[in-house]
């Protein structure tokens, strides 16, 4: 060292003939030179001692702030872990969450898409349905109105009986007559008398097939009011059915309407879904560099604590060394001369020179791993930073996510209330058209009823005909006896004439009877052809509406179970609203932590700058030391 050269330094000048001298002035100088090195290397030990004891305790209290600066970090860092993992749990969270609601939507709009075709189908099933009501209707309109002709033609069966029987009660009279002149005329009137009796005998029976008449007509009447009340009944019914059948249909297809909007709004919701995911994969990606950070810098901060400890133990090893100094350096200045004393010095120097080295090989260590740690708290606040951000992006798609999902779920259960009441419609139409089938075979029964009294009817009137017949031959056969029998034969030919007047009078009546009987045959015919068409379209309605109801008990499920879903994904969207808050929340505190992080790690690498320094000063007084030592050995 410069100053130790000078106090050490000989004249390399001195010329060889001063060096000669006489060997008296040789030792008296080689004494003065011992006297004055000893002092010097004292001088040197004692002011190397105080300087190494002051950057020993230098390098101490540095030690002490690295330390608390690192407890601080390490603090800071078990917050960040902390807050890493808690969001990363979160992230993790809300991953799995809207994972899960994407596949329930997806699935939803699949199953809404399928209910969307069901009610078309249903739909249009009951468009057909209703149209058939009309033609069932229709038809039990013309029942209706073929029972008001049969109810007519009946009383006019009635109304025509009653002159036949009129006529038949004027017959009878007649031949009372016919009677009488016989009587008056004697023997020649036997068979006037005869023919008489034998008209009055048919005019009863006339009679009394044209009460038969009148009683199977009664029949006929009360089947036809039986088959109008219960036609009317049932026309109202079907008309009924027929109107809420078409009503349904509307509904219906609007249902299709507002299901296709809903699908819509589903599919908005899965692109903001799909928006959300890749934000929550940003954010997972961000979570997971956090905790790797929040790893690695706990990696360092233990290197670095370690290094603490190894640094506090070389600089307390320096500091009792830099005593002992002290200790030699009083030592030498009493005797100079003593080797082990010079060996305790030596060795000293060569223990500092040792912790030094320790001391700055760690310090290089601290270095990196507090460059880690700057490194790390970097990256930490950074990712944070934008995980904040992402999860307030996230936090404004998730609202607007939920606000549409409660309106679909609103819209689904509107839907469904809907869908109920169109189920019990159709139910309700189930119903009504088995009823009307029970109907329309009370009034097929009636309608067979009145056919077989028609047929009973043309039986009578066949009679009655018979009879008209009989008494027109019998008043011809009269009005020639009479002119056979001559003057007493005027009488019962005139009785004749009339009788044939009233047989003929009768026939046409018959005739009107007949006519109207066919007719009836034929109209009860129609009401029977009308109500097995009715049955046909009544049994295929039912069958079908069977068939519908069961159809529509699927859709309804379905319906209740997307109700259920969207629940569900209105759930799962608090939960993620929840941890997103969480998620919110962590980062932020992994930002603070950061930047603690990073203020503790500048002031560390502050404290591990001056210890740096501190041993390097160090150093240099070893260096001297060993100098010393050399010196005081050679000497």
């Amino acid at each position: 060292m410069p100053f130790i050269n000078s106090i050490l330094h000989t004249d390399e000048e001195k010329s060889h003939e001063e060096v000669g001298d006489s060997l008296e002035q040789e030792s008296v100088e080689k004494k003065t030179n011992n006297h004055i090195n000893s002092s010097d290397n004292v001088t040197i030990l004692n002011k190397t001692a105080k300087t190494l004891l002051g950057s020993t305790d230098d390098g101490l209290a540095a030690i002490e702030e690295l330390k608390s600066t690192m407890e601080s970090i390490a603090a800071a860092a078990e917050e960040s872990a902390g807050a890493a993992e808690e969001s990363l749990g979160a992230v993790n969270e809300i991953k799995q969450n809207s994972t899960a609601i994407l596949k329930m939507s997806n699935h939803s709009a699949e199953v809404i898409k399928r209910v969307e075709d069901a009610i078309l189908k249903a739909s249009n099933k009951i468009t057909d349905s209703s149209e058939n009501m009309l033609k069932i209707a229709k038809s039990a309109e013309h029942v209706s109105e073929v029972g008001d002709r049969l109810s007519v033609a009946g009383n006019e069966i009635s109304q025509t009986v009653n002159l036949i029987t009129k006529l038949a009660k004027r017959t009878s009279l007649l031949a009372l007559n016919a009677a009488i002149e016989a009587t008056r005329a004697k023997e020649k009137g036997k068979s006037f008398s005869v023919m008489a009796k034998e008209i009055r005998a048919l005019s009863a029976k006339s009679n009394t097939y044209a009460q038969e008449i009148k009683s199977v007509v009664q029949e006929i009447q009360k089947n036809v009011t039986t088959v109008q009340s219960t036609i009317v009944e049932t026309k109202s019914s079907v008309e009924d059915a027929s109107h809420k059948a078409s009503q349904n249909a509307i509904s219906m297809k609007e249902l299709i309407e507002r299901l296709i909007h809903i699908v819509e709004d589903v599919k908005e919701s899965l692109e903001e879904f799909k928006v959300l995911d890749d934000e929550i994969v940003k954010m997972q990606l961000s979570s997971e560099t956090i905790a790797s950070a929040a790893e690695e810098s706990a990696g360092a901060i233990s290197e670095v604590t370690q290094t603490i400890s190894m640094q506090a133990t070389a600089f307390k090893q320096s500091n009792a060394a830099a005593v002992m100094l002290q200790d030699l350096a009083k030592k030498i200045e009493k005797d100079s001369s003593d080797e082990s004393i010079v060996n305790d010095l030596a060795s000293a120097a060569e223990e500092l020179s040792s912790a030094i080295e320790e001391i700055e090989n760690s310090m290089s260590q601290s270095m990196i791993a507090l460059s880690q740690i700057k490194e790390a708290a970097e990256i930490s606040e950074d990712d944070a930073r934008k995980n904040e951000a992402i999860a307030q992006k996230a936090e404004e798609l998730t609202a607007a996510i939920k606000e549409k999902i409660q309106k679909v779920n609103s819209d689904i259960i509107a839907i469904q209330n809907s869908f109920k009441e169109n189920v019990e419609t159709i139910a309700n139409a189930g119903v009504t058209s088995k009823e009307n089938l029970q109907s329309s075979d009370t009034i097929l029964h009636e309608a067979k009823g009145i056919k077989k009294s028609i047929k009973y009817l043309k039986k009578i009137l066949r009679k009655i005909e018979l009879t008209i017949v009989q008494t027109a031959a019998l008043s011809i056969n009269g009005s020639v006896e009479a002119m056979r029998v001559g003057e007493l034969g005027e009488g019962f030919s005139v009785v004749s004439n009339d009788i044939r007047n009233l047989a003929e009078n009768s026939e046409q009546n018959l005739d009107q009877i007949n006519d109207i009987v066919d007719n009836l045959e034929d109209e009860t015919e129609s009401i029977i052809e009308a109500i097995t068409q009715m049955q046909y379209l009544g049994v295929k309605e039912a069958d079908a509406l069977v068939v519908l109801a069961s159809d529509m008990d699927v859709s309804a499920n379905e319906i209740a179970q997307s109700v259920d879903v969207f629940k569900e994904i209105e759930s799962r969207l608090d939960e993620i609203q929840n941890a997103l808050s969480q998620a919110k929340v962590g980062a932020q505190q992994t930002v603070m932590a950061a930047d603690l992080s990073l203020k503790n790690a500048s002031e560390s690498t502050e404290a591990a700058e001056h210890i740096t320094k501190t041993s390097q000063t160090m150093a240099e007084n070893v260096s001297e030391l060993i100098e010393v030592a050399a010196l005081l050995k050679d000497s």
